[in-house]
C-alpha cells in the first residue's frame, strides 16, 4: 500500500513567497510539528524555481542563496513529515516568456496577459506540454520528494484581479482544436447553444486529461512512490480540492463546501485519497486577511468527519500571519485527528441515496440545482454519497449503484447514452430514481434531443418547454395529498424557473397541477383562475424499480430562497412516493445539524458524525450555538458493546437498543462530534 493510501494525513500548505527562501528552516519545521502536520506542501517550481534549476527556461528565485528545497526536504524528513512539491505552469516570468510568444496565451483581442511580470501560458504551447514535464522530472530526479502538486491547471482565462480575457486563441490551441474536432476556428464566447463551443468544452476536458496523464507517467517512471496530487482525477493519487471564498462570488457561501468536495471524491473514485484545503485568506487581493475562524473550523470539521485529509492553506508561513485568530482552532482539530486518526482510517461511507453531481451540465447552471438538492438532503438528515455524472459511463457502476436505495440526478442534461442505459438497468433491477429539471434531454455533447433519453421515467414526450415566468405555481390537490404527505396546510408550491410540460406515459401517475401565470398585482386582481392537469411530478414503475420525475428545477428554487414548500415536496417524494427509509434518524435535531456515517471495514465499529452549522448567519460565520440532548437512531447489524463520543471522550446514554436499531443521546454538540458504535 502506498503511503498516501495508508491513512488520512494532516497537510499544511505554506505558499512561500520569494522572500521566504531565506527563512530559518529549523523554525519552519518546528511550526509544522506544533500543528501535528505530517505532510507539508511547498512551492518548488514553475513560476519560480526555489532550487538551483539547470533548465534555462525555469526562472530562479532571485532571493535564493542556497539549495532551499533541498534543505527543507532534509529537515522535514528528519521530523517525519512528507514533502509535496508545488508547481504552477499557468504563468511564466516575463524575462523568459517574452522571447517565446508561441508558448503564451492569446486573448480574443490578440493580447497576451502580463500580470506583475508573470505572463499567462498557452495550455497547448510547448512550455505547458513539454517544458512542464522537464521541470517535474528534473525535481523528481534531484530530490527525494514524496509528491508533486500542480496548481492552476487547465485553461486559465482570468488574471488574479479576475479580469476576463476570453477563450485562448493561441496558434497552438487553434492547431490542436482543428486536429481533434475539425473546426477551423476556436469559439470566442461561451455559448451553450453553439455546437462549436460545446466541442470546445470537450476539447478542454480531453486535453487536460491527456496532459495530466503524461505528467504522471513521466514522474512515476522515475519514482513510482511519488504521489501525484492534482485538482483533477486524471493521473492522480491525491485529489486536491479547496473550500475558499471569493469577493465577487454569489452569496451566501455554500456551507457544505468541504463535505461536498470530500463526498464527491470518495463517491466517484474508489481508493483515491482526497485532501480538501481550508483556505486561510479571504481572496487573492486579501491574502493577508483571514476568513472567519469559525468558517475555517467548520471546513476542517467537515473534512475530518467525512474521512478526508486535513488540509490548511496559508500564504507565507504559519508564524508570519497577520490574522491569527483561527490558529488555535486549527491546532486543536489537527491534534484531535492525530490522537484519533485510527478511527478515521479504513472506513466506508454509509449512505441510502446517491446524489449525482451534474458536472457535464454545469454550463446550464445545473450546479445550483445540485447545491439546492445537497442542502435539502442534508437538512432532512438523509444519508447520501455524491458521484460525478461521467463515471456512470463505466458499466462497472451498475453494481456499485446497487447498494443505494435511490439515485437522484438533479438537472443532469448532458448524459451519455451509456450512462442512461446503466441507470435504466439499475431501476429495472429494483432501484429507485428521482430526476429533476431537464435530466437526460441532451446527448453527452449537449445537443438537445427534445425528449428524455431515460426509458425508465414515466414521460412519453415533451410537449413544450416553458421559460421562467412570474406568477406560476403547482397545485397540491386533495387527491395528491393522499400520496404526498405533510401538505395539509399547503396547497401550492411556487414555480419561478424553466418547466418541461410533459405528456405522462399511460400507466404512470401524475401529480401537481400546473398553474399558468396568474395575476399578482394590484392586490385586487391577485387570485388564481386556472389549474391545469399538466403535471409537476410523474411517478412510474419500471421493471422491479420506481422513478419520479420533477420536470422543473426544485433544487435551484431551494438554493435561491429555501422555501419550505420545496423541501416538503422533496421529503415526501423520497419517503412516501419512493419509500426510502433512512439508516440514520435524527429524532429531535435541527436541520442545522449535518449528519453522516461510516462503517469500519473490519467490522469493529461504525461511526456516526454530527457537525453543527448553526453559526452561519447570512454571510457571517459565528461560533455555533450549543445544541443539547440530540437523539439519534441508527440502524445496526449486531448489538453494540459500547457507544461513546470521540470529541467529548464520554460514554453516551443509550435510549433504546433493539436487534436492528440503537438510539443514543448526545448531551451537547458544539462544533462536531464523532460517535463510535463499537461491536
Amino acid at each position: 500500500m502506498k503511503w498516501w493510501q495508508q491513512k488520512p494525513m494532516r497537510l499544511i500548505q505554506t505558499n512561500l513567497r520569494e522572500i521566504d527562501a531565506r527563512l530559518d528552516v529549523d523554525e519552519f519545521v518546528k511550526s509544522l510539528k506544533e500543528y501535528a502536520a505530517d505532510v507539508v506542501l511547498v512551492n518548488t517550481g514553475g513560476i519560480v524555481a526555489s532550487y538551483p534549476s539547470e533548465l534555462d527556461f525555469h526562472f530562479r528565485n532571485p532571493c535564493l542563496v542556497n539549495d532551499f528545497v533541498g534543505e527543507v526536504i532534509s529537515k522535514v524528513h528528519e521530523a517525519g513529515i512528507r514533502y509535496i512539491a508545488r508547481f504552477d505552469f499557468s504563468r511564466l516570468n516575463e524575462a523568459i516568456a517574452l522571447g517565446h510568444p508561441d508558448w503564451l496565451y492569446q486573448g480574443v483581442k490578440g493580447e497576451t496577459v502580463n500580470y506583475n511580470g508573470q505572463v499567462h501560458t498557452s495550455f497547448n504551447g510547448w512550455y505547458q506540454q513539454e517544458g512542464s514535464i522537464q521541470i517535474l522530472t528534473e525535481a523528481v530526479r534531484k530530490y527525494p520528494i514524496d509528491g508533486v502538486f500542480i496548481n492552476m491547471h487547465g485553461y486559465v482565462t482570468h488574471d488574479y484581479s479576475y479580469n476576463f480575457f476570453g477563450i485562448c486563441q493561441s496558434a497552438a490551441d487553434q492547431v490542436r482544436f482543428k486536429q481533434m474536432f475539425g473546426h477551423d476556428k476556436l469559439p470566442t464566447v461561451a455559448d451553450s447553444q453553439d455546437p462549436v463551443y460545446l466541442d470546445y468544452e470537450k476539447f478542454k476536458q480531453q486535453t487536460v486529461a491527456e496532459l495530466f496523464r503524461r505528467r504522471a507517467q513521466a514522474v512515476k517512471a522515475i519514482n513510482e512512490h511519488v504521489a501525484i496530487c492534482n485538482y483533477t482525477p486524471e493521473g492522480t493519487d491525491i485529489f486536491r480540492m479547496e473550500s475558499n471564498t471569493g469577493i465577487d462570488r454569489g452569496l451566501p457561501e455554500f456551507n457544505y463546501s468541504a463535505s461536498h468536495n470530500v463526498k464527491l471524491v470518495h463517491g466517484s473514485w474508489e481508493g483515491m485519497a482526497v485532501s480538501n484545503s481550508a483556505v486561510h485568506f479571504v481572496d487573492f487581493a486579501m491574502r493577508h486577511a483571514a476568513v472567519s475562524p469559525h468558517m475555517t473550523q467548520l471546513r476542517l470539521a467537515q473534512d475530518l468527519v467525512q474521512g478526508a485529509w486535513l488540509d490548511y492553506y496559508v500564504i507565507g508561513t504559519l508564524t508570519n500571519q497577520d490574522d491569527r485568530l483561527c490558529m488555535d482552532s486549527v491546532k486543536d482539530i489537527y491534534s484531535f485527528h492525530k490522537q484519533n486518526e485510527h478511527y478515521y482510517t479504513n472506513i466506508r461511507s454509509i449512505a441510502d441515496v446517491c446524489l449525482i453531481e451534474p458536472y457535464s451540465s454545469a454550463v446550464y447552471g445545473s450546479m445550483s440545482e445540485f447545491k439546492g438538492m445537497f442542502r435539502m438532503l442534508s437538512e432532512l438528515h438523509i444519508a447520501f454519497d455524491v458521484v460525478r455524472d461521467h463515471v456512470l459511463e463505466d458499466p462497472e457502476w451498475l453494481a456499485k449503484l446497487s447498494k443505494y436505495q435511490a439515485v437522484i440526478i438533479p438537472d443532469g442534461r448532458n448524459l451519455d447514452q451509456a450512462a442512461c442505459q446503466l441507470i435504466d438497468a439499475y431501476v429495472k433491477a429494483g432501484g429507485k430514481l428521482l430526476t429533476t429539471g431537464a435530466t437526460s434531454t441532451c446527448d453527452k455533447k449537449g445537443t438537445p434531443l427534445g425528449k428524455f433519453q431515460l426509458e425508465c421515467v414515466g414521460v412519453a414526450s415533451i410537449k413544450q418547454a416553458f421559460p421562467k415566468q412570474q406568477g406560476t405555481y403547482f397545485a397540491v390537490t386533495a387527491e395528491d395529498k393522499v400520496a404526498l404527505k405533510g401538505f395539509d396546510a399547503v396547497d401550492v408550491v411556487y414555480l419561478y424557473g424553466e418547466y418541461l410540460l410533459c405528456e405522462a406515459k399511460p400507466d404512470s401517475q401524475a401529480y401537481l397541477g400546473y398553474i399558468p401565470p396568474c395575476m399578482f398585482g394590484p392586490p385586487e386582481k391577485c387570485y388564481i383562475t386556472e389549474v391545469t392537469n399538466e403535471p409537476g411530478l410523474i411517478y412510474y414503475r419500471y421493471g422491479q424499480g420506481e422513478t419520479a420525475v420533477i420536470p422543473w428545477t426544485i433544487g435551484r428554487h431551494y438554493e435561491k430562497l429555501s422555501n419550505h414548500g420545496h423541501a416538503m415536496l422533496l421529503k415526501t417524494v423520497l419517503e412516501d412516493l419512493l419509500g426510502i427509509s433512512s439508516s440514520i434518524k435524527v429524532i429531535n435535531g435541527s436541520p442545522l445539524v449535518e449528519v453522516s456515517a461510516h462503517h469500519q471495514l473490519n467490522g469493529a465499529y461504525d461511526l456516526v458524525h454530527t457537525v453543527n452549522l448553526s453559526g452561519q448567519l447570512g454571510t457571517a460565520f459565528h461560533a455555533p450555538l450549543s445544541i443539547r440532548d440530540l437523539r439519534i437512531s441508527f440502524t445496526v447489524k449486531q448489538q453494540p458493546q459500547r457507544i461513546f463520543g470521540l470529541r467529548s471522550g464520554k460514554e453516551l446514554p443509550i435510549i433504546e437498543n433493539t436487534a436492528e436499531q440503537v438510539t443514543f443521546l448526545i448531551p451537547e454538540l458544539d462544533v462536531f462530534e464523532t460517535v463510535v458504535i463499537s461491536y
